[in-house]
């Protein structure tokens, strides 16, 4: 596909910005946090892996005589139809995924602009890029990649009424996401009980998730987050520890998914 730069990497890519916004996406998603994230990808470099017939002199920061047509781009098909260019935040987190059986990758830094004109080429075939396939899987569809790069401007939102927001039995039940979520539970000995309901806002719902533990500590929270993330079917996860307040107006005379007094 053709590029209008040769960005070769040369040096260390590190994006702590956007990975610190990938962090909070996993726990669910917000209007802010779609706003930071956005912010984030302007500034960001990423590791794009690609295969080139150029050999390159380690003393030498680009190759003589380079063609941009020369680089051949990785694609990743997805179960849902979707097909992607595969991006990493660092060196890192580009070591964890394969692209294929003896298949060792070169890599070329990429910018969102980049993306943009690699989207935009006739023969281009991807829906947009995912940030650490394998990893944290963020999809970034191209529009997103067109605000990113500067080519477009989001639509001022236009101010509407406060959305009301209501609890009660998810309409879709992640049946591998509580079996892993009890799993977990049973190996983390400060949890006692956890509940999961639905949190509606508007049309939108999200998997809220309530645990009383011993210690309210971030890390039992976390625990439970890295299992049901990955099997929440992109439907976000929230995840708080029990209150008073909480019982009273969100569980009611509701069962738990998991008890460690009646675990078996």
């Amino acid at each position: 596909m053709k590029q209008t730069e040769n960005k070769v990497n040369m040096g260390p890519i590190k994006n702590p910005e956007l990975e610190k916004v990938i962090t909070e996406l996993k726990e669910g998603s917000t209007p802010e946090k779609q706003i930071a994230l956005i912010e984030a990808l302007k500034k960001a470099s990423l590791l794009a892996p690609c295969d080139f017939d150029v050999k390159l002199d380690p003393n030498q920061k680009m190759p003589k005589n380079f063609n941009p047509q020369q680089i051949k781009f990785y694609l990743l098909n997805t179960n849902d139809g979707k097909v992607l260019f595969p991006a990493f935040t660092d060196i890192e987190m580009s070591q964890k995924t394969s692209m294929g059986p003896n298949v060792k990758p070169k890599y070329v830094v990429r910018t969102m602009k980049d993306y943009d004109t690699l989207l935009q080429a006739p023969e281009n075939k991807a829906n947009g890029i995912v940030i650490n396939p394998g990893q944290d899987n963020i999809v970034i569809p191209m529009q997103l990649i067109a605000v990113a790069s500067g080519r477009t401007v989001p639509k001022p939102a236009q101010p509407t009424a406060p959305l009301n927001i209501t609890f009660g039995e998810p309409s879709v039940y992640p049946t591998k996401m509580v079996n892993a979520i009890y799993e977990r539970a049973e190996k983390t000995p400060e949890i006692s009980r956890i509940w999961l309901k639905g949190k509606f806002v508007g049309q939108t719902m999200s998997f809220y998730l309530i645990v009383e533990a011993e210690k309210q500590e971030e890390s039992v929270l976390n625990a439970i987050r890295e299992v049901a993330v990955p099997l929440a079917k992109d439907i976000p996860v929230e995840a708080v520890f029990l209150n008073d307040e909480i019982k009273e107006k969100i569980i009611g005379k509701g069962i738990a998914l998991y008890d460690r007094d009646l675990a078996l």
